[in-house]
């Protein structure tokens, strides 16, 4: 009855931030403003974001203010949401295993690159006291043992040895990357798999595939067309899971000679204005396309689990937009240009 009553109140507190998201009318009103602090203005009176921009001074907010205080939102939402929850389970923790990846990887970038400052400037302090290891002791490592040294009773060090380096300068991003994030979605199959059943079970395993799959084309395509690896390397980067795409088409898009020939295995009836531009990349074409089928998945389902993920992905996707307008204002593009870079 208690887990029914929770499931329930999620459902209820999503739906009311839905009501107040931010429309195609309100995006083009913000681009058509003429620097940050008037974006920031606006913002502030929609009342999905006058909380959490409530202090911000628009005469002097800059863009990375107001992009930090827009992700702490985000997680903050998140955090009130997940409080509904009287079940215990540990689904949601997906939020903060996905942040830890990111920033362990953000780190191994820095410490290749020589930068020691950048990595607690930039640190999401929201995040603080959340995760599994300090991140402070993350910003304090100097090597590949202290790196590995501050995340202990976490798998994250056997995953990183298991890359075989012991210098940080030789360790390669893209294997980490891969690595972790390999990790990160066993992990979430597996929990979904052993704390859920039936419909909730299949439609999470549905957009969490959906995702994933996804992310597959969007390396595919960038791995082939830029890195120019070969198709047995491109396919050591790809996530072992599948969904809407057949195993055909996964071949037929490595065997493609160029963008063109790759887009028209993707998408064979796509007509002309949803063509997507070579120079643009892929990712408009795959972002578009989780954001209606999440929509769709969030708007009709009935499962708290199930309208946790799709919201907070949709509501990523909605701040992604709003730094797309920002940028786009604080160098003077067009309005219509800043809109074709939305995703909508």
């Amino acid at each position: 009855m208690l887990s029914s009553c929770s499931s329930n109140a999620i459902l209820a507190k999503i739906r009311a931030i839905l009501g107040k998201r931010l429309t195609e009318a309100d995006y083009a009103q913000m681009a058509r403003k003429s620097d940050v602090g008037e974006v920031a203005a606006l913002l502030k009176e929609n009342p999905s974001y006058a909380i959490a921009l409530r202090n911000v001074d628009e005469n002097a907010v800059h863009r990375g203010q107001l992009e930090g205080l827009l992700k702490k939102d985000l997680f903050y939402k998140y955090s009130a949401l997940r409080r509904y929850d009287f079940s215990g389970r540990d689904f949601y923790d997906f939020v903060i295993t996905e942040k830890e990846i990111d920033e362990i990887i953000r780190r191994i970038i820095l410490l290749q690159s020589g930068e020691n400052t950048d990595f607690v400037v930039d640190l999401p302090s929201y995040m603080l006291g959340h995760t599994s290891f300090p991140l402070m002791e993350l910003a304090k490592a100097r090597n590949f043992e202290e790196l590995l040294a501050c995340m202990p009773h976490t798998p994250y060090p056997a995953i990183l040895r298991g890359l075989g380096r012991e210098d940080i300068r030789e360790v390669n991003v893209m294997d980490c990357e891969h690595a972790l994030y390999s990790y990160y979605y066993q992990k979430l199959h597996e929990t979904i798999r052993r704390q859920f059943g039936g419909e909730t079970r299949n439609q999470l395993l549905d957009a969490v595939d959906t995702e994933i799959e996804l992310i597959n084309v969007q390396n595919l395509f960038r791995l082939k067309l830029y890195f120019h690896f070969d198709e047995p390397r491109i396919r050591q980067y790809l996530y072992p899971y599948s969904h809407r795409y057949r195993k055909s088409q996964i071949d037929a898009l490595l065997a493609a000679g160029n963008f063109q020939e790759m887009y028209r295995v993707l998408a064979p009836d796509a007509d002309d204005k949803d063509q997507v531009p070579e120079e643009d990349g892929i990712e408009p074409y795959t972002s578009r396309l989780r954001y209606r089928l999440e929509r769709r998945m969030l708007r009709f389902t009935t499962k708290a689990p199930v309208a946790m993920y799709t919201f907070l992905s949709l509501r990523r996707i909605e701040v992604q937009n709003i730094i797309t307008v920002i940028e786009g204002v604080r160098y003077h593009m067009p309005q219509e240009e800043i809109m074709k870079m939305l995703i909508l």
